[in-house]
């Protein structure tokens, strides 16, 4: 009991935070040009491109950092298995049809240049082609791959989290100059994530299975 109760810890700091984000997130829906990161994009935020863009993107990334946490209850799967593939399949289309496609978009704008554009390009292509995977694999009923797909895809997801705590951390801790903390953060935000993934898959932790 203790060894389970251990278990539960990561999955839920990881969906506390990832409620948390979400209900930060509403802080942008009353369509104000000048709202925290939108003050950092005043050279873009008044493009109704960008700023259409940036409003589809935040939707798409609240549905799946909200949703992709239930995905991992092994209840739910058990006991309403038509529920979950419902809940999946939003998550899918959230990622697949908005976000990672707004985000690819929106990488081209990054702050930091060049350099945190690049990581951020390949963090919505790898967000992309491993939500993907994820639903080929189950397409498939390759149930055991799905589920390691679906972590990376969630590791990926995540970023969203991982970066506003990166931030802080390399900049009041580290007390590292600006550009480099966004620069750094366009790219650690969802390496480590992957690595952190890939590290539970590796040792077939069940960490995120309460």
């Amino acid at each position: 009991m203790f060894l389970k109760i251990i278990a539960r810890i990561p999955f839920v700091f990881m969906t506390g935070f990832a409620f948390l984000l979400f209900g930060i997130t509403f802080m942008y829906w009353n369509f104000k040009p000048d709202v925290s990161f939108l003050l950092t994009k005043q050279d873009v935020v008044y493009n109704p491109v960008w700023r259409t863009v940036f409003y589809f993107h935040i939707f798409g990334g609240m549905l799946a950092i909200a949703l992709g946490p239930i995905q991992f209850i092994k209840w739910l799967r058990r006991n309403n298995l038509a529920l979950h593939r419902l809940i999946g399949k939003i998550y899918v289309v959230a990622i697949l049809f908005i976000a990672a496609p707004t985000g690819l978009y929106m990488a081209f704008f990054a702050n930091g240049g060049i350099y945190s554009s690049i990581g951020f390009v390949i963090m919505s292509v790898l967000w992309f082609y491993t939500t993907w995977m994820a639903i080929n694999t189950i397409r498939k009923k390759q149930v055991q791959e799905h589920v390691k797909w679906m972590v990376r895809s969630y590791a990926l997801t995540f970023a969203a989290v991982t970066l506003r705590l990166w931030v802080p951390f390399l900049s009041l801790v580290i007390e590292m100059e600006h550009l480099k903390v966004i620069i750094i953060t366009a790219w650690i935000s969802w390496l480590f994530n992957l690595i952190a993934a890939e590290f539970i898959l590796k040792l077939n932790l069940k960490l995120l299975k309460p």
